[in-house]
């Protein structure tokens, strides 16, 4: 009894909630020879709409230095298969490479207009919710549905209840990406919705340097409370975060928002690159006071932001050099973030926290 008594005061502290420290207690007794199962809550699916996807990326995408250097580095052009078709491929290799249980695969609502009907002419990429289904149907040994649901479509309430009945349990909304101000209160029946049918709610929060951007302030972690306030479960993407050169610095109202909201997280994809350096060293010692930083802390869940790769060089001074180098000759791309932020203290239990979080079954 003292061991489990000890281990119930530890997680508490370590996870953030008391529930969530109950829950993994749980799963720990429940398979004492097993290590808790993970969760990389954060990793893309695209593709070009090549073999009937549905997928879309603009022209000034796939004409960027991004989109170029990504297809290079992951060998998408291969002869006799589609761009769509490698990527998944890839994708799968690096999932089951990776150390990690399961990972949640995001789906990329289009842009709408007015009448709530799509503005392809807006919409920078898209990936398809069937197509998601589609692909997590084909690996659900090591896969979980996101799809994706602009709160501003026609059909919104309709497409959240289909998503649900096909078993997603996340769904992800892009707002600088997607042009949908989230704290308009036209959405309120929405987010009580996902409240209802316990769907965790995944925003993108902080700068976006990725893909063009609508409106930056659309990002800005104040405009969550509406899904708070109706009791939803949100996932601040990317914690606010941002590059030393970006304007304004959101990153103080996510840690402001913590305090206030035992629902909201944040997760730590991208932040792991050489840019979001400072940011992330921010976010893990945000406050002198200990107490805010645990809570910080105990509030992150792991995700990756594959296939946009970690570098570890860039926290060198932090890891160690022989460590960094180490890291940077990995070539599993989920293994190269997941093992970096294991060097950082914040990998292994940030992705068991993800698992739970995330509803996953």
């Amino acid at each position: 009894m003292t061991t489990v008594l000890n281990r119930r005061s530890f997680l508490a502290g370590v996870l953030g909630t008391p529930w969530l420290a109950n829950q993994l207690v749980e799963a720990n007794t429940a398979s004492a020879c097993e290590p808790p199962p993970t969760l990389d809550i954060h990793v893309h699916l695209f593709g070009v709409g090549e073999g009937g996807t549905g997928c879309r990326i603009a022209k000034p995408v796939r004409e960027s230095s991004v989109f170029r250097d990504l297809v290079d580095l992951l060998r998408l052009v291969e002869p006799g298969k589609t761009i769509d078709e490698r990527y998944e491929e890839v994708l799968t290799e690096h999932v089951r490479g990776s150390g990690l249980s399961k990972v949640a695969i995001l789906g990329q609502d289009a842009v709408y207009d007015g009448n709530g009907r799509p503005d392809w002419a807006r919409t920078s990429f898209y990936v398809p919710n069937d197509y998601v289904f589609a692909v997590v149907a084909r690996h659900c040994e090591t896969m979980i549905a996101c799809p994706s649901i602009n709160p501003e479509r026609a059909d919104a309430l309709n497409e959240l209840a289909r998503c649900h009945a096909k078993g997603a349990r996340l769904l992800k909304i892009h707002p600088p990406t997607q042009g949908v101000n989230i704290a308009d209160r036209k959405h309120i029946q929405f987010f009580r919705c996902c409240c209802e049918l316990n769907m965790v709610v995944l925003v993108h929060t902080g700068h976006e340097h990725s893909a063009p951007v609508i409106d930056k302030h659309l990002a800005a972690p104040s405009r969550l409370e509406l899904a708070l306030d109706q009791g939803c479960t949100v996932v601040a993407c990317h914690a606010g975060t941002g590059w030393i050169t970006d304007t304004p610095d959101q990153l103080p109202d996510f840690v402001s928002l913590l305090k206030r909201y035992p629902k909201l997280w944040g997760d730590t994809a991208v932040l792991g690159t050489a840019r979001r350096v400072r940011d992330f060293g921010r976010l893990l010692k945000f406050s002198p006071l200990p107490e805010e930083v645990e809570l910080v802390r105990s509030r992150l869940l792991h995700g990756s932001d594959f296939p946009f790769p970690a570098s570890p060089a860039a926290f060198g001074d932090r890891i160690g050099a022989a460590m960094a180098l180490q890291l940077e000759g990995e070539t599993n791309l989920l293994k190269k973030d997941f093992e970096l932020k294991e060097a950082l203290g914040i990998g292994r239990v940030s992705a068991q926290r993800s698992f739970v979080v995330a509803n996953v079954c």
